[in-house]
This record gives structure tokens, sequence and C-alpha cells, in this order.
């Protein structure tokens, strides 16, 4: 349960929200002022029922060094319904680093991972058993994400591998795959967050 404070200070009037059972929220935290109760005990809605995934997806991690993004990258797979995380190279795992579960906020428990040292020999594994192997990438090659028709529902898993903030998905890694798909950019700057990313094509490979 939660509620809204404001802040009385008229040069200030933060309104925020609150869990009144950790914080009593009596004092601005940004000017000192004293606050009010603008809307008392209320419950994040969050959403209502399970809406199942279209495709069967499981995601390999290659290398990726940032204990935050692997944390948020678990929780929008548990949001889609993920399989399967194979979590390799140096990608941080949920029993070795503790700072993950700060953005995974539990889904760590909930969604199915192992750790895999060489992403190469899983995905020639994964690939001999069967799975059509997608990587988020921006090569030469690369089709945009939202102009890709894949099919619905079927008995061929999907492996989605993501790559390295810095150095992407290994080139090894992009030969063996059957299909690379990058996000669309209209800005400046060459790629995404690898956890927003992530995000994005999970959602649309998930149910569109």
């Amino acid at each position: 349960m939660f509620e809204i404070r404001q802040c009385t200070h008229p040069d200030c009037n933060l309104r925020m929200p609150i869990d009144p059972t950790v914080h009593k929220g009596s004092f601005c935290p940004r000017c000192g002022a004293p606050m009010i109760l603008a809307v008392s005990s209320f419950q994040h809605r969050g959403t209502s029922g399970r809406n199942l995934p279209e495709r069967h997806l499981s995601v390999l991690l290659d290398n990726i060094r940032s204990a935050n993004n692997v944390g948020a990258i678990f929780r929008t797979a548990d949001g889609i319904g993920a399989a399967h995380l194979y979590l390799c190279g140096i990608t941080p795992n949920p029993t070795a680093n503790t700072a993950l579960q700060k953005t995974a906020l539990g889904a760590e428990i909930d969604v199915p991972w192992s750790v895999h040292l060489n992403a190469l020999n899983l995905v020639q594994d994964l690939r001999a058993q069967g799975c059509f192997i997608l990587a988020l990438e921006t090569t030469p090659t690369s089709q945009p994400i939202f102009e890709t028709v894949l099919h619905k529902t079927g008995p061929q898993p999907i492996l989605l591998v993501v790559g390295n903030e810095k150095a992407g998905v290994d080139p090894g890694l992009l030969d063996l795959c059957d299909l690379c798909l990058s996000v669309p950019m209209a800005g400046e700057k060459a790629s995404l967050n690898v956890a927003v990313a992530f995000g994005i094509a999970a959602y649309w490979l998930a149910y569109a």
C-alpha cells in the first residue's frame, strides 16, 4: 500500500509516493519543509491475468558486464514468459552477484537460468537441437525488428542472443545465427542501453 505526500513549500511543491510502513514522509526530502497527505492509502494496480506469449523464446546473454542490466533483463524475461536465460562468459549470475537482485526484483527466482563459460559451444548445441537463432545486433545484413515477420506459436524454439554493452555480439555467434535483428534509431546515438533494447525486442518477438 502507498500514500501520496506533497511538500507544503510553495517554491518546491514536490509530490511523491511513499510506503508508510517504511517511511512516514513527514518532511520533504528536497527542501525539508513539512509534507501533507495528498492521497490516502492506495495499492499499485499492476496487471490483471496472464497473457501467454505467442512464441517459445529463450535468451542468451553474451558477456553482459553490468549486474543492473542483467537484473533488468531478468525482470523483462519474466514479463514475456521466457523459457530460459543462458548467462554466458562474464555475465553476472544471481548466485554470485547480489546487486543483480536490485533490478530483477525476484524475477531471478522465477525465470530458469544457467551459467555457461563459452557461448559459442552452447549455441552450437542449441542449434543442433533445432533452435532458431536470432541475434539482436546492428550489422550490414540486420533486419529492422518491426519489419520482421516470424511464424506464431510452433514447435521450433527461438533463442535471442544479446551481446556485450560495448563489443556487441561475438562474431562467432553471429556466424551461427539464422537472422540478425536491429532496433531502428532516429537520434544521434547508434544504439540503446542493452536492457532497453532487449525489452523492445523481447516483447516484439513474444507478442507481435
